[in-house]
């Protein structure tokens, strides 16, 4: 038993939350819309839960078996806009690393 058992509760409690802290700092979800925009177009935005954006990600656009239909990454304003391609498919936004986010053809309404 250590000499000073206050001593060791809180350096336990200390190293518990250091270790713990970086986790809870890095904790945030990626958030991704897309709307019809004009003329058949669709705008996708993308920002991160805790506000930052989502600028210079990658978009993909991919039918359901996968083909990737059109590519894009999110500019300054993290939006990216497209032609609206025929038949089903999905836009999926990812960072190369953690985090990715897909909206399906279904889920952009006005």
């Amino acid at each position: 038993m250590p000499k000073n058992p206050c001593r060791f509760a809180l350096l336990s409690v200390l190293l518990s939350g250091s270790v713990a802290l970086p986790g809870l700092a890095m904790a945030h979800s990626l958030l991704f819309t897309c709307r019809p925009a004009a003329e058949s177009m669709v705008r996708c935005v993308g920002e991160f839960s805790d506000g930052s954006d989502a600028a210079g990600m990658a978009v993909l656009v991919k039918a359901y078996d996968e083909r990737v239909l059109l590519k894009g990454t999110l500019g300054g304003d993290s939006a990216w806009q497209f032609k609206r391609p025929a038949g089903e498919f999905f836009v999926r936004l990812e960072d190369g690393g953690e985090h990715s986010a897909e909206v399906d053809h279904t889920d952009i309404k006005p």
